[in-house]
Parts: C-alpha cells; structure tokens; sequence
C-alpha cells in the first residue's frame, strides 16, 4: 500500500492545529482538486502546464460553450495532475440551484454564476462517491 499524502488543506483556515496543519485522505484530494481548478497555466514556475486555465473564461458570455469548454479544461487538468482519483463525472452549469445560494441573495446574478460539480472516488475507497462543488463567478452575461 502507499504511503499516505498528506498536504496543507486548502483553503487555508484557521484550525486549533494551526493554519497549516497537516491533513490527508480525501479532504487533502479535494484541496488539491481545488487548487487545480483554481490555478491559471504559467503561475508555476516548475510546473508551467499545471493548473486549469478557467479564469481565462471569466468574462465571456455564460452559454453553451463556456460551459464544453470549461468542462474539457477540468476533465484534461484531472486526467494529467490527478492520478489519485477515478471520476465519474463532471458537471458544468451555466446555472446554479438556488438553493446553493445564500438565502440573503437577490438572485440577481444567478445567471453569471458557472456551477462545476466533480463525482470521484477514491481508489483506496471505491464504494463512496466523493463531490466537489465550485460556483465561478463570471462577469459576461447570458
């Protein structure tokens, strides 16, 4: 069995551990998968490919093919920096449900809003389906 990864949590929080406690398991999966997704190509020196490149798509019209492409940058990042998990899909709304807004919310910029949903396992944990949930906020309009 490999060893276990552990890492800093992302993001960073404060903890009665300290604000960069170790963690491990799938919590550490889903800070690194946020941290993927959230990271532009060329912010790494050593690693200039990693990342997603979604908040290139910030500011264009929130249709039909932001989403594909929003959607094709997450599924290849995942397939080249991810090897720890397996997923079974990827979601990318151009739409959020309103009930994952907050309550105090107008409502008004549901629509500038992409909602990406990851299910994976862990393969050391194959009978549980794991979800990460990112809502984007985007400046183009529908």
């Amino acid at each position: 069995m490999p060893e276990k990864f552990l890492g800093a949590p992302y993001p960073i929080t404060r903890h009665p551990r300290g604000y960069f406690r170790r963690q491990g398991g799938i919590e550490q999966i889903k800070s690194d998968l946020l941290i993927l997704l959230l990271t532009n190509p060329g912010e790494r020196v050593m690693l200039p490919e990693y990342g997603t490149g979604l908040r290139d798509l910030l500011f264009d019209p929130n249709d039909n093919v932001l989403q594909q492409r929003a959607r094709e940058l997450i599924v290849n990042a995942i397939n080249t920096w991810e090897p720890r998990i397996a997923v079974d899909q990827v979601d990318v709304l151009t739409s959020v449900d309103d009930s994952s807004l907050n309550v105090f919310d107008d409502k008004n910029e549901a629509g500038a809003i992409l909602m990406i949903r990851i299910l994976f396992k862990d393969p050391q944990d194959i009978a549980t389906v794991q979800e990460l949930r990112l809502e984007v906020p985007l400046g183009g309009i529908k």
